[in-house]
């Protein structure tokens, strides 16, 4: 993978290892449990685009560039928090799909619990 600091990626697109790279060169913190605390504040940041209008009576009309905003701090924490664990963005998503079709091929995919 070639890294670099323009933004060709932009034409191009970005694979998951791609944008784990880029982001690990931005995590700059002082303490290892930044992106364990930080991707829980930005996940129920990111539900709260949603669960807050319907507790209310809102709309649910989710201002698509707040949404995006927040999903990708979740994204950040999370492929951070794997690279200091050694553990790749892609393999995470393969293993997930690879998982999720197992159980659909199983008709368990709308189930409860972990290991189904």
């Amino acid at each position: 993978m070639k890294t670099t600091s323009t933004d060709d990626w932009r034409d191009t697109g970005m694979n998951f290892n791609e944008y784990q790279l880029l982001a690990e060169q931005t995590a700059i913190y002082d303490n290892e449990f930044y992106p364990v605390a930080s991707l829980m504040v930005e996940a129920a940041e990111l539900a709260d685009l949603f669960v807050k209008p319907v507790l209310r009576g809102d709309a649910v009309d989710v201002d698509r560039t707040k949404l995006v905003s927040e999903a990708g701090d979740v994204l950040w924490n999370l492929a951070v928090l794997l690279k200091r664990n050694n553990i790749k963005l892609e393999d995470v998503a393969i293993f997930n799909i690879e998982k999720l079709r197992s159980r659909m091929a199983r008709g368990v995919i709308q189930g409860s619990g972990g290991d189904r």
